[in-house]
């Protein structure tokens, strides 16, 4: 497979967030500005919901959210966002001191428009953050995070 697949949630027969990294945008370009920028189109299924966007997320918003998931892991607390820059989609998983989490997010359908998708995602603890950092390692592995800012 030449694509990576990110879900957050149980799996595509329950309430989801998935994207898809299909590839660098520009992929002759090895700046950090045009270099990380990511085909990474969005599938949400929440309730009666359905939405597809057709985002462009940055390598580093990945790589920021899987170190923030390995914290909140490690402490059983805390949280970790995905926050676009074109704000494609907004993420926060928050860990109870129970260990269950919170998932909370918005998506919007073309930035700078005012469609959005407001969701809530339940269900999760702590042991499904695991899955979840390894499709984000896989996804660093496959489209590591060119130059530095």
């Amino acid at each position: 497979m030449d694509h990576v697949e990110i879900v957050v949630g149980r799996g595509k027969d329950s309430d989801h967030v998935l994207v898809r990294v299909l590839g660098r945008m520009h992929p002759g370009c090895t700046d950090f500005w045009d270099g990380n920028w990511l085909v990474s189109p969005i599938h949400v299924q929440v309730g009666g919901f359905v939405a597809e966007l057709d985002a462009a997320l940055r390598t580093e918003e990945l790589r920021d959210f899987r170190v923030a998931l390995e914290r909140v892991h490690a402490e059983v607390g805390g949280s970790a966002a995905l926050s676009s820059l074109e704000h494609w989609i907004e993420l926060t998983v928050a860990c109870r001191s129970t260990g269950s989490l919170s998932i909370a997010g918005t998506v919007s359908d073309h930035p700078g428009r005012r469609n959005t998708l407001r969701f809530e995602i339940e269900g999760l603890d702590q042991t499904d953050i695991p899955e979840l950092v390894g499709a984000l390692v896989a996804a660093e592995e496959r489209f590591p995070v060119l130059d530095s800012e």
